[in-house]
Order: C-alpha cells, then sequence, then structure tokens
C-alpha cells in the first residue's frame, strides 16, 4: 500500500529525544554555556544534564570544557561542527515530515459531516 514516495523521514533519534533536543536548541543559539545556565533553561535536574550531556559528547555532537574559576569547577558546553550540521538535518527532517503529514492530509478522501439525527416535533 505504501509507495516509496509515501515513506515518512526519520528523525534522529539521538537528537529528538527532548532533553537532548533541549540542550541542542539552547546550544544553537548561543556561541557556549555553562552548565547552570543549561540547567536553568532546559529544567532538568543536575544528573539528568550530566548524564544527557555526557551522550551528546559521546557522540561527538557538543565539546565540554571544565576549568577551575575562583575555586569553583565551572562546565562550559558548546556544539561541536558535527552537531551544528545534525542539529541542521534534524530540523530539515522535521520539515519534510511537515510537508508529508500535509500532503497525505490534502490526499485523504474527504468524509461528508455528518448529518444531524431528526428529533420529532414536540407535542403541542
Amino acid at each position: 500500500m505504501n509507495s516509496e514516495g509515501d515513506t515518512v523521514p526519520a528523525p534522529n533519534r539521538l537528537v529528538h529525544e527532548p532533553a537532548r533536543l533541549a540542550i541542542l536548541t539552547v546550544l544553537s543559539s548561543c556561541a557556549s554555556a555553562d552548565f547552570v545556565f543549561l540547567q536553568k533553561v532546559t529544567r532538568l535536574s543536575k544528573g539528568n544534564l550530566s548524564v544527557q550531556l555526557t551522550n551528546l559528547e559521546q557522540a561527538g555532537l557538543v565539546v565540554i570544557r571544565k576549568e577551575i574559576v575562583d575555586k569553583k569547577m565551572r562546565t562550559t558546553v558548546n556544539l561541536s561542527k558535527r552537531g551544528i550540521s545534525e542539529l541542521a538535518d534534524y530540523w530539515k527532517t522535521m520539515d519534510e515530515i511537515r510537508a508529508h503529514a500535509t500532503q497525505t492530509i490534502r490526499r485523504a478522501p474527504r468524509r461528508p459531516a455528518p448529518r444531524p439525527a431528526l428529533s420529532p416535533e414536540p407535542a403541542a
């Protein structure tokens, strides 16, 4: 029943996960961000943010730098070139999915609206 033109593109699952997508989207709008800022804007717990950043770093999508500033550890994160590319590809895929859905809706046969049931005349 499905032809090749009816295939819905699949988004990159690494990027598509909501917490990682939030992180990548924030990083795409700035040169870099520190851990505290990312935590505030994504509303992720410290543990979840840390795990997601590690996953993104292992995939080569972000670069994480740790440095000591005023005797405190500061973690700074930015998108890698690959991260920029993967995020751009993700949004392109989402646009393709949206276009596919729009085409599918336009091709779908229209069903007539149900007619309201006739009610008996009220007795006088």
